[in-house]
């Protein structure tokens, strides 16, 4: 369905559903709908992102009144994959099948556009049960996933070898598809990405805006290895330490399908290069002892273990050691951001008004 036309349900209740498929910028929408990722909802529905990402408000109204709505994403330029969010129904106007009818139309919306697979997340039972009805199957811990029809071979042939891949910069677009990456059992690493807490058996979707915004706003970067059918296969991201006492570090964590896994060192290589030209003078990465490769990418890419966190990760009845690796770059004379950009930072008009210190004779 194009943006911005409609279509009529009957509902069980005998009313008439109007669904309308909606993109940003959202107009007289915009402080309507349903949007709880709060870091980029003012961006995204003034459609400031569309240049990388698909967003599909799908907007349901009886009587011309807003009463539910859902939202999907999905890359721009590919449109294969999705993640599904923002699944709303006004509490008044529920059990009359609004969710229901809502997800069939969004389903049947991402497959017109060449949709292949979507992702969601619920640990709500009525909502589970809805999801499993339409055609989603649990996942990756509390994720569910939908296939198309026709792509049940997905999990053997997307992340196939496609030939060699490239490295690029991170865009909002590739949330679905870095989702996708991390949402699969392997390689079976204990940690995916220990700054957000993702572990093995968890799923990844909206961690992937603490990695993406902070790149955004020049606090970090964020790079991908896309191979050459446009299939994010790997993923690095360096963020800064939220203290102005530490800003001079980076953490560092990475991923990659295990078709890939042997271009990660060509993927840290290239995002430490940057990290150096943008200052940075320490970066770290936390590693479980069982993760061998990790750690042999880490050592490939200049590397050291700093320290041994003894015993900090459980694994059912196992202990494991965590492991601090870390490369350090030359010294930089002046911070990078200033003490007022940071929490906690007095507010200039405080600052007359406060005494200076006294001075203690000895």
């Amino acid at each position: 369905m194009p943006a911005g036309s409609a279509a009529v349900y009957r509902l069980e209740s005998g009313e008439d559903l109007t669904v309308r498929v909606l993109e940003p910028p959202l107009g007289a929408y915009a402080d309507l709908v349903e949007y709880w990722w709060r870091d980029i909802r003012g961006p995204l529905v003034a459609g400031e992102l569309a240049d990388s990402s698909l967003d599909r408000f799908v907007v349901g109204e009886l009587a011309g009144e807003y009463v539910g709505s859902m939202t999907y994403c999905a890359p721009r330029d590919t449109r294969d994959l999705a993640l599904l969010e923002m699944v709303w129904t006004r509490p008044d106007q529920r059990r009359k099948g609004i969710g229901r009818t809502l997800l069939g139309h969004t389903l049947g919306d991402f497959r017109a556009l060449g949709g292949v697979a979507m992702y969601l997340c619920t640990t709500n039972p009525h909502a589970f049960a809805l999801y499993t009805a339409a055609g989603f199957r649990p996942h990756v811990g509390d994720g569910l996933r939908y296939l198309a029809p026709g792509q049940e071979d997905f999990d053997r042939t997307y992340f196939a070898p496609a030939g060699p891949a490239t490295v690029r910069p991170a865009a909002w677009g590739d949330i679905a598809r870095v989702s996708a990456l991390y949402n699969q059992p392997e390689p079976g690493w204990l940690i995916k990405d220990y700054p957000r807490r993702v572990f093995r058996g968890m799923r990844y979707e909206s961690h992937y805006i603490r990695v993406w915004k902070p790149a955004s706003e020049g606090r970090g970067l964020a790079l991908v290895l896309e191979n050459p059918l446009r299939r994010v296969v790997g993923i690095a991201s360096l963020v800064e330490v939220d203290s102005f006492y530490e800003q001079h570090a980076q953490v560092l964590d990475f991923w990659a399908c295990p078709a890939y896994l042997g271009q990660l060192p060509e993927l840290v290589a290239a995002i430490t290069e940057q990290a150096d030209q943008g200052g940075a003078e320490l970066l770290e990465a936390r590693v479980a002892e069982s993760d061998v490769a990790k750690r042999q990418v880490l050592r490939a890419s200049g590397f050291a273990e700093e320290a041994r966190l003894r015993d900090r990760l459980r694994l059912d009845d196992e202990r494991l050691d965590l492991l601090i690796y870390s490369r350090s770059f030359p010294r930089r004379t002046r911070p990078a951001h200033p003490l007022a950009s940071y929490y906690g930072a007095r507010p200039p008009f405080m600052r007359p008004r406060m005494s200076p210190p006294r001075r203690h004779s000895p």
